[in-house]
């Protein structure tokens, strides 16, 4: 069986309900008594140091929550909350005005309604996009290895619009109107296209800003990040010198100044220790994954990490010195820093055991996942809609969104794994890799392989990066 990933939106889902594991369009719970279980998440390109800091010194601005299982504080050591705001659905990076775009790869048994839900909108918010469908388009008919693009304000997170490409002349259009409430759908003529990217250069920074340098988005070293993160630290253990290589898809729409990325169809970086490369393998149903070129999967059931973050602000350790409650005590998990408002996804399929205020943790949500783990995100400043206490999850799926409520000395998510009732160190544990390509699918595994290896071959390294357009025949295409 192949595994599932879900393209640049960053959804993967895996394991609990026994679905077909997902194809990645290219370049991409409350506690049990005690227990609390392994897991990892995705983490985006500008945040990926390694915090090589002393975990037994004082966070210089942030800190985790008391674990839940600790004496409260009194309330004069708790900071005072910001008040809860509407944060982005989006998976991309926060603080810049403007719009963010995604390209949401379909697979086959997809919905907008179940799309949305990943995103992070709660029933009362997908409803209105899903009338302004009725009578246009038939919702149900929406076809694997298609892609639905979402656009958010990047200000106030709302959902602006969505597209979807009916076939190869038309395109299904839900748009917010003027009011902010109302939403209105159409139908018009195609309005893009889709083009090949190549980029390539030299790890002088780290791989965001070398990638950027080379025309690279943002969002596409992000699934670079999430296809390679268990393998290698492209944070912490690039080098400069080191290389990279990617290709990927732009669409294009008519008057639009700037692509929306698709899917990674090929990624590599090369090291003083060896080559790692990813090829994009799916099939018509829209199931995939990424594999290595000898056929063993690149993906796992958990996320390496669970946010783009900037930086580890707190290590795991089992004597720190808490800055708000001035006592050493034990950090059973990592903070990872990122901006107010970033959404924080499930690292793997689970089921919600508790979302709520957990003491110093804050507003916190705690998944159980099959294997006896459990894994707990603290310090939100929100929940997303219907995350509560039963429902069930799939990895990738958006559960709340950064903040700083509980103890907590500045915008961080603090972050726990559990399994067998031993708590490990997130960012040490290790999951296993999914099924390498299936005997009856390695002779058309063989050919999308070569056909991106070769492309990826040819992108030449200069003493800057570069980027350049492909040939559609060169690499696979839907």
């Amino acid at each position: 069986m192949m595994s599932r990933r879900r393209s640049h939106v960053g959804v993967s889902r895996h394991g609990v309900r026994s679905l077909a594991l997902l194809c990645v369009a290219a370049l991409l719970m409350p506690s049990l008594a005690g227990a609390r279980s392994r897991r990892t998440l995705s983490a985006g390109p500008d945040g990926l140091t390694d915090g090589n800091r002393d975990a037994t010194t004082p966070a210089a601005t942030f800190d985790d929550g008391t674990p839940s299982s600790g004496e409260a504080p009194a309330a004069s050591d708790v900071p005072a909350e910001q008040p809860p705001a509407r944060e982005s659905r989006s998976g991309m990076a926060f603080g810049a005005s403007g719009e963010v775009d995604e390209h949401v790869h379909i697979r086959r048994g997809d919905t907008l309604e179940h799309i949305l839900l990943l995103k992070g909108l709660g029933p009362a918010e997908a409803a209105p996009w899903l009338r302004a469908a009725q009578g246009i388009y038939d919702l149900r008919l929406v076809q694997p290895k298609r892609g639905f693009s979402l656009k958010f304000d990047r200000d106030t997170r709302q959902l602006e619009s969505v597209r979807y490409e009916i076939d190869g002349r038309s395109l299904l259009v839900l748009q917010r109107g003027g009011d902010g409430y109302t939403v209105t759908g159409y139908r018009e003529a195609l309005p893009y296209f889709v083009e090949v990217k190549g980029a390539a250069g030299r790890i002088e920074r780290g791989l965001r800003e070398d990638t950027m340098v080379a025309g690279v988005p943002p969002g596409i070293a992000s699934e670079m990040v999430d296809i390679f993160g268990w393998d290698i630290d492209v944070g912490a253990r690039l080098n400069p010198g080191d290389e990279f290589r990617v290709i990927y898809e732009n669409l294009w729409e008519t008057g639009k100044a700037e692509p929306t990325p698709g899917k990674i169809l090929g990624a590599e970086i090369t090291t003083r220790g060896g080559q790692l490369t990813a090829v994009l393998f799916e099939t018509e149903d829209g199931s995939g994954g990424y594999y290595r070129p000898d056929g063993g999967a690149l993906s796992r059931d958990f996320l390496r990490y669970p946010l783009e973050y900037r930086e580890i602000s707190s290590e795991f350790s089992m004597n720190r010195y808490h800055p708000i409650l001035h006592r050493w005590r034990p950090h059973m998990g990592v903070d990872l820093a990122a901006p107010r408002g970033t959404p924080v996804r499930a690292v793997a399929d689970g089921w919600v055991s508790d979302a709520g205020r957990m003491g110093g943790l804050g507003r916190a949500v705690r998944l159980e996942h099959v294997g006896d783990r459990v894994t707990t995100y603290g310090h939100l400043v929100e929940i997303a809609p219907g995350i509560k206490e039963g429902v069930t999850v799939e990895q990738g799926q958006v559960i709340g969104y950064v903040g700083s409520t509980g103890l907590a000395t500045g915008n961080h998510l603090h972050y726990e794994v559990e399994e067998g009732g031993t708590v490990l160190d997130p960012m040490e544990f290790q999951a296993e890799p999914d099924p390498p390509v299936a005997d009856q699918l390695r002779r058309a595994f063989d050919k999308v392989r070569v056909k991106v290896t070769r492309a990826l071959a040819s992108l030449t390294v200069n003493e800057r990066p570069t980027a350049v357009t492909l040939s559609a025949a060169d690499v696979p295409s839907e």
